[in-house]
């Protein structure tokens, strides 16, 4: 799945796209050089993914993290529109099919030592939990279904 963003301008800052982590594999990500693309590093602060000539950015998404056991993390991350200037950004989405099963991999877990940190789920099954959070906003928002949903503790 592709997805081409633009953004016009404004005389104000505004917050593009709302914190989050992708659902999905991989995300590339190819942007101009007004940038707004940010990576939240400890949970209170933002860094910029500056844009550099010919520079992809690549995004972990929530799948990797399960088959890496969370050795490879899906980061928060946001999209600022730069104040009086529009943005351009394309983005490439590397999905699963909604009927594969979604599990740790033997070479992060057992190979390794490990238990799981994760009990096996249909990536459908996951995306449909996450557009439940869009569609249908619960109340608390401790109640919004994430990645951990499928954590074992």
């Amino acid at each position: 799945m592709t997805a081409l963003r633009y953004f016009p301008a404004t005389e104000e800052e505004d917050n593009g796209i709302a914190p989050h982590q992708d659902g999905n594999c991989i995300t590339f990500v190819f942007q101009d050089e007004a940038g707004g693309l940010e990576v939240c590093r400890d949970g209170v602060s933002w860094i910029p993914a500056t844009p550099k000539p010919g520079a992809i950015v690549v995004n972990v998404g929530d799948v990797i993290q399960v088959l890496s056991n969370n050795k490879f993390k899906s980061a928060t991350h946001r999209v600022i529109r730069p104040k009086g200037r529009s943005r351009y950004s394309y983005a490439f989405f590397y999905n699963l099919l909604g009927e594969k099963m979604v599990e740790p991999l033997l070479q992060f877990t057992e190979h390794l030592g490990e238990l799981p940190k994760y009990r096996k789920f249909q990536y459908g099954e996951y995306m449909q939990l996450r557009m439940r959070n869009k569609s249908h906003p619960p109340e608390n928002p401790k109640d919004v279904i994430h990645i951990t949903h499928y954590s074992i503790n």
